[in-house]
């Protein structure tokens, strides 16, 4: 039996990859992240960061997001193409050491943006001591984790393979779903965008390593609620 025959819990058997994978791929990203491509008009104050009703938004959007992207990589190619699968004792730990890693790359970036004058706009906001209760923390923890499955699951598990499939070398399917990454950030500036495309090749490094799907998503998540308490408690 073919492996997308075998890996059909939850939805039926998979039916296999689809002929034209990028021609799905930009179906999928324009109908979950085309949007973070419109003018920085649209983005919110960097004041509703501190908010709790930016952070449940920000869950009501990515777990859907999720969960329809594990639905499509079930139907298609099997969760095992994608490298999906249960979560595993030292899945934990891992995803520490890939937050450690995203950081040791974007903190010094930012430092270094800092100190030319070129600064996140969502970010420097915060500093200035909008929304510092504690009762907010929970609520960055779920956002940060919803945005890190919902972010990593496409970029990097479903696109980084399309992307192969479609005949792109390794190294350069890397690089682009790490430029859309960065660029699907412009609310954040040239700052946030520069470090989010770093961070964008420190996963995907993880991944073509085989970290799988659930460290370089806590790695993700962990990274943005560490980002989001420097930002709203330093």
């Amino acid at each position: 039996m073919r492996e997308h025959e075998r890996d059909a819990w939850p939805f039926g058997p998979a039916r296999g990859e689809p002929e034209r994978p990028l021609v799905e791929a930009a179906l999928v990203f324009g109908a979950f992240y085309l949007t973070a491509y419109l003018p920085l008009g649209t983005a919110p104050e960097a004041s509703a960061l501190g908010s709790s009703s930016y952070h449940a938004a920000v869950v009501a959007i990515n777990a859907p997001r999720a969960f329809a992207l594990a639905y499509l990589m079930s139907v298609t190619d099997g969760f095992l193409a994608f490298g999906l699968g249960a979560i595993k004792k030292g899945d934990a730990m891992r995803g520490l050491f890939a937050a450690a890693g995203a950081l040791a790359l974007a903190l010094p970036l930012a430092l270094l943006f800092s100190t030319l004058g070129i600064t996140n706009p969502l970010m420097t906001g915060l500093a200035r001591g909008e929304g510092r209760s504690l009762a907010l923390v929970p609520l960055f923890l779920a956002s940060s984790m919803a945005t890190g499955y919902a972010e990593e699951l496409f970029f990097r598990s479903y696109l980084m393979r399309r992307l192969d499939r479609a005949g792109l070398p390794p190294i350069w399917s890397a690089i682009a779903s790490s430029l859309l990454f960065g660029g699907a950030h412009g609310a954040q500036g040239a700052a946030g965008m520069a470090a989010t495309f770093l961070v964008g090749l420190w996963f995907s490094w993880r991944w073509r390593k085989g970290g799988g799907i659930h460290e370089i998503a806590l790695g993700h998540g962990l990274y943005d609620a560490v980002v989001f308490a420097i930002a709203l408690y330093s």
